[in-house]
């Protein structure tokens, strides 16, 4: 799966979450961004490869080949989910963040005094 698909997951799932608390807009900010990150660490593995940690790379490897990955915003089960048109499903995973967006800014309480 395109990593931009974890990405825009994790930002929704991030974006949705914040809906149940009330945080300054600059910390909700934050916090969106690193859940789209989370949602990314799994596939840490092509970076550690890619600098030539061989070792740390193969046992990220197991990591993201199991279920734990699954608490990185449903990593696994998005790799296992692949259709093979990684456009189809970029574009499925942009629709999804544009209505979690949408979501999130009417329902958020935006008169709320933030601290």
């Amino acid at each position: 799966m395109d990593a931009l698909v974890h990405f825009a997951v994790g930002l929704s799932g991030g974006l949705l979450a914040l809906l149940l608390v009330d945080w300054h807009p600059r910390r909700e900010f934050l916090a969106t961004f690193a859940s789209g990150v989370w949602a990314l660490v799994p596939d840490a593995h092509w970076v550690f490869r890619g600098f030539g940690f061989e070792t740390v790379a193969g046992a990220w490897l197991v990591f993201h080949r199991s279920t734990f990955a699954n608490f990185c915003w449903f990593h696994r089960f998005l790799d296992e989910s692949e259709t093979g048109n990684p456009k189809l499903e970029t574009g499925v995973a942009l629709a999804v963040l544009l209505v979690a967006v949408g979501v999130y800014a009417v329902a958020n309480d935006w008169t709320r005094a933030k601290r």
